[in-house]
Protein backbone atom coordinates (compact mmCIF):
# COMPACT_ATOMS: atom_id res chain seq x y z
CA UNK A 1 0.00 0.00 0.00
CA UNK A 2 2.68 2.50 1.28
CA UNK A 3 4.70 1.83 -2.50
CA UNK A 4 1.06 2.67 -4.28
CA UNK A 5 0.83 5.62 -2.15
CA UNK A 6 4.21 7.07 -2.78
CA UNK A 7 3.66 6.08 -6.75
CA UNK A 8 0.61 7.87 -6.80
CA UNK A 9 2.05 10.99 -4.93
CA UNK A 10 5.08 10.83 -7.53
CA UNK A 11 2.71 11.13 -10.60
CA UNK A 12 1.07 13.65 -9.25
CA UNK A 13 4.15 15.55 -8.58
CA UNK A 14 5.57 15.25 -11.86
CA UNK A 15 1.96 16.08 -13.51
CA UNK A 16 2.39 19.95 -11.28
CA UNK A 17 6.06 19.92 -12.61
CA UNK A 18 5.28 21.71 -15.83
CA UNK A 19 2.26 23.73 -14.12
CA UNK A 20 5.70 24.90 -11.40
CA UNK A 21 7.35 25.60 -14.05
CA UNK A 22 5.46 27.74 -16.68
CA UNK A 23 3.95 29.63 -13.86
CA UNK A 24 6.45 33.56 -14.16
CA UNK A 25 7.31 34.54 -10.65
CA UNK A 26 6.28 38.52 -9.72
CA UNK A 27 8.85 40.96 -10.77
CA UNK A 28 9.96 43.30 -13.11
CA UNK A 29 9.68 42.64 -16.86
CA UNK A 30 10.39 44.40 -20.60
CA UNK A 31 8.46 43.44 -23.95
CA UNK A 32 7.90 43.94 -27.36
CA UNK A 33 5.31 43.82 -29.93
CA UNK A 34 4.66 43.93 -33.69
CA UNK A 35 1.39 43.56 -35.61
CA UNK A 36 -1.39 45.23 -37.66
CA UNK A 37 -3.32 48.38 -37.73
CA UNK A 38 -7.06 49.06 -39.12
CA UNK A 39 -7.02 52.75 -38.64
CA UNK A 40 -10.73 53.56 -39.34
CA UNK A 41 -12.03 56.43 -41.43
CA UNK A 42 -11.48 59.94 -40.70
CA UNK A 43 -14.53 62.31 -40.65
CA UNK A 44 -13.57 65.83 -41.04
CA UNK A 45 -15.74 69.12 -41.45
CA UNK A 46 -15.01 72.76 -43.16
CA UNK A 47 -18.48 74.20 -44.02
CA UNK A 48 -19.72 74.13 -46.66
CA UNK A 49 -17.41 70.58 -46.68
CA UNK A 50 -17.55 67.43 -45.11
CA UNK A 51 -14.49 64.66 -45.87
CA UNK A 52 -14.22 60.91 -45.14
CA UNK A 53 -10.73 59.58 -45.44
CA UNK A 54 -10.53 56.17 -45.44
CA UNK A 55 -6.47 54.27 -45.32
CA UNK A 56 -5.07 50.59 -45.90
CA UNK A 57 -4.00 48.52 -42.92
CA UNK A 58 -0.66 49.41 -41.35
CA UNK A 59 2.38 48.11 -39.27
CA UNK A 60 2.35 48.75 -35.18
CA UNK A 61 4.57 48.49 -32.85
CA UNK A 62 5.37 48.71 -29.11
CA UNK A 63 7.78 48.40 -26.44
CA UNK A 64 7.04 48.89 -22.62
CA UNK A 65 8.69 48.20 -18.92
CA UNK A 66 6.96 47.06 -16.38
CA UNK A 67 6.28 45.30 -13.21
CA UNK A 68 4.49 41.60 -12.41
CA UNK A 69 2.58 41.60 -9.19
CA UNK A 70 0.88 38.27 -9.88
CA UNK A 71 -2.54 38.68 -11.34
CA UNK A 72 -1.71 42.90 -12.00
CA UNK A 73 0.49 44.33 -14.27
CA UNK A 74 1.64 47.75 -14.39
CA UNK A 75 3.72 49.25 -17.77
CA UNK A 76 5.23 52.35 -19.35
CA UNK A 77 4.66 51.70 -23.04
CA UNK A 78 5.83 53.80 -26.08
CA UNK A 79 3.81 52.84 -29.13
CA UNK A 80 4.39 53.81 -33.12
CA UNK A 81 2.09 53.04 -35.76
CA UNK A 82 1.98 54.12 -39.25
CA UNK A 83 -1.12 53.77 -42.01
CA UNK A 84 -1.30 54.76 -45.94
CA UNK A 85 -3.72 57.11 -46.99
CA UNK A 86 -6.38 55.48 -49.58
CA UNK A 87 -9.72 56.93 -50.54
CA UNK A 88 -10.95 60.48 -49.43
CA UNK A 89 -14.88 61.03 -50.04
CA UNK A 90 -16.28 64.97 -50.53
CA UNK A 91 -18.99 66.19 -49.95
CA UNK A 92 -20.21 70.19 -50.68
CA UNK A 93 -23.69 71.36 -50.85
CA UNK A 94 -25.47 67.90 -50.75
CA UNK A 95 -23.19 66.44 -53.89
CA UNK A 96 -21.01 63.53 -52.62
CA UNK A 97 -18.20 62.12 -54.70
CA UNK A 98 -16.45 59.08 -53.06
CA UNK A 99 -13.10 57.33 -53.74
CA UNK A 100 -10.91 59.49 -54.90
CA UNK A 101 -7.91 58.49 -55.00
CA UNK A 102 -5.54 59.92 -51.88
CA UNK A 103 -1.41 59.32 -50.74
CA UNK A 104 -0.11 60.62 -48.01
CA UNK A 105 0.11 58.53 -44.75
CA UNK A 106 -1.26 58.82 -40.68
CA UNK A 107 1.64 58.47 -38.18
CA UNK A 108 1.08 57.91 -34.23
CA UNK A 109 3.70 58.29 -32.04
CA UNK A 110 2.36 57.11 -28.03
CA UNK A 111 3.35 57.09 -24.56
CA UNK A 112 1.27 55.07 -22.30
CA UNK A 113 0.51 53.94 -18.71
CA UNK A 114 -1.27 50.31 -19.01
CA UNK A 115 -2.69 48.07 -16.54
CA UNK A 116 -3.16 44.40 -16.88
CA UNK A 117 -5.69 41.93 -15.02
CA UNK A 118 -4.17 38.38 -15.66
CA UNK A 119 -6.50 35.05 -14.94
CA UNK A 120 -3.93 33.38 -14.11
CA UNK A 121 -4.76 29.38 -13.77
CA UNK A 122 -3.07 25.88 -13.51
CA UNK A 123 -2.27 26.13 -17.44
CA UNK A 124 0.33 27.65 -19.26
CA UNK A 125 -2.55 30.15 -21.59
CA UNK A 126 -3.30 33.36 -19.03
CA UNK A 127 -6.09 35.31 -20.74
CA UNK A 128 -6.00 39.10 -19.86
CA UNK A 129 -7.61 42.28 -20.08
CA UNK A 130 -5.88 45.57 -20.29
CA UNK A 131 -6.50 49.51 -20.06
CA UNK A 132 -4.50 52.59 -20.25
CA UNK A 133 -4.16 56.23 -20.61
CA UNK A 134 -1.47 58.77 -21.63
CA UNK A 135 -0.93 60.67 -25.00
CA UNK A 136 -0.28 60.58 -28.39
CA UNK A 137 1.74 62.83 -31.50
CA UNK A 138 -0.35 62.41 -34.22
CA UNK A 139 0.98 63.21 -37.43
CA UNK A 140 -0.57 63.64 -41.25
CA UNK A 141 2.75 63.46 -44.14
CA UNK A 142 2.33 64.32 -47.92
CA UNK A 143 -2.11 64.26 -47.80
CA UNK A 144 -3.15 64.99 -51.22
CA UNK A 145 -6.07 64.40 -53.18
CA UNK A 146 -5.92 63.33 -57.29
CA UNK A 147 -2.22 64.73 -56.91
CA UNK A 148 -3.43 67.89 -55.30
CA UNK A 149 -0.71 68.31 -52.41
CA UNK A 150 -2.78 69.15 -49.33
CA UNK A 151 0.08 69.39 -46.75
CA UNK A 152 1.41 68.21 -43.70
CA UNK A 153 0.27 68.85 -40.21
CA UNK A 154 0.57 67.40 -36.64
CA UNK A 155 -0.89 67.78 -33.17
CA UNK A 156 -0.74 65.80 -29.35
CA UNK A 157 -3.15 64.79 -27.85
CA UNK A 158 -4.66 62.65 -24.77
CA UNK A 159 -4.74 58.98 -26.07
CA UNK A 160 -6.32 55.81 -24.04
CA UNK A 161 -6.59 52.01 -25.37
CA UNK A 162 -8.83 49.27 -23.98
CA UNK A 163 -7.49 45.44 -25.15
CA UNK A 164 -8.12 41.78 -24.49
CA UNK A 165 -5.22 38.73 -24.92
CA UNK A 166 -4.04 35.61 -24.16
CA UNK A 167 -0.35 35.01 -23.16
CA UNK A 168 1.76 32.01 -23.34
CA UNK A 169 4.09 31.25 -20.46
CA UNK A 170 7.00 29.04 -22.28
CA UNK A 171 8.98 29.10 -19.18
CA UNK A 172 9.56 31.38 -16.09
CA UNK A 173 11.15 33.98 -18.30
CA UNK A 174 9.57 34.22 -21.37
CA UNK A 175 5.94 34.69 -22.29
CA UNK A 176 4.63 35.08 -25.77
CA UNK A 177 1.07 36.62 -25.84
CA UNK A 178 -1.21 37.58 -28.66
CA UNK A 179 -3.33 40.91 -28.01
CA UNK A 180 -6.31 42.86 -29.95
CA UNK A 181 -6.28 46.90 -28.61
CA UNK A 182 -8.74 49.45 -29.64
CA UNK A 183 -6.38 52.51 -29.37
CA UNK A 184 -7.95 56.10 -29.77
CA UNK A 185 -7.26 59.52 -28.78
CA UNK A 186 -9.02 62.89 -28.35
CA UNK A 187 -9.75 64.57 -31.74
CA UNK A 188 -6.61 66.36 -32.96
CA UNK A 189 -6.59 69.69 -34.68
CA UNK A 190 -4.55 69.94 -38.19
CA UNK A 191 -4.14 73.43 -38.83
CA UNK A 192 -7.65 74.43 -36.64
CA UNK A 193 -9.19 71.32 -38.45
CA UNK A 194 -10.77 68.70 -36.20
CA UNK A 195 -10.23 64.98 -37.36
CA UNK A 196 -10.99 61.41 -35.79
CA UNK A 197 -8.06 59.05 -34.51
CA UNK A 198 -9.51 55.79 -33.84
CA UNK A 199 -7.57 52.03 -34.47
CA UNK A 200 -7.98 48.79 -34.54
CA UNK A 201 -4.84 46.74 -33.63
CA UNK A 202 -4.04 43.43 -33.64
CA UNK A 203 0.14 42.49 -31.98
CA UNK A 204 2.37 39.49 -31.69
CA UNK A 205 4.48 39.91 -28.53
CA UNK A 206 7.13 38.45 -26.44
CA UNK A 207 8.31 39.31 -22.62
CA UNK A 208 10.91 39.33 -20.99
CA UNK A 209 10.97 38.18 -17.04
CA UNK A 210 13.01 39.02 -14.25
Amino acid sequence: MKKIFSIVVGLVVLLMLPVVSFSAAPGPYVSGQFGVAFLTNSDISVPPVTMTIGSDPGFATGFAGGYNFGMFRMEGEIGYQVNDIDKTSLCVGGICVSGLSSSGDVRALSFLVNGYFDFVNETAFTPYITAGIGAARLEVNDFAILGIRIGDSHDTVFAYQVGAGIAYTVNKNFTIDLKYRYFATADPKFDDIEAEFASHNVYLGLRVNF
